[in-house]
């Protein structure tokens, strides 16, 4: 009975290893679908605005997501940072192409 129990304890010790490699894989690619997708990426923030940074070699139009309606899309330049206009209260959460 004693090597059935030795089996088993390996056998446990092999599957919360590899669950805990998965789950740190799974950190990992949450952890990159944090970062912001596309060329568009907010840099800065205050009181009825905010600087979005074109990441791109080419020129993009963007804006922010905000609660309510997103402000209107502005264009940027490649490697540029444009700034846009947002209502008083508004906190932009990320930045997208539009």
């Amino acid at each position: 009975m004693t090597r059935l129990r030795s089996v088993l304890a390996v056998a446990a010790a092999a599957i919360l290893i590899s669950a805990g490699t998965a789950a740190g894989t799974a950190t990992a690619a949450d952890d990159a679908q944090a970062r912001e997708p596309g060329c568009a990426h907010v840099v800065g923030q205050g009181y009825g605005w905010a600087d979005i940074w074109n990441e791109c070699d080419y020129t993009i139009r963007a804006t922010v997501e905000v609660d309510g309606f997103d402000p209107p899309c502005i264009q940027i330049g490649p490697g540029a940072v444009g700034r846009i206009g947002l209502e008083p209260g508004d906190e932009p959460y990320y930045a997208y192409e539009c």
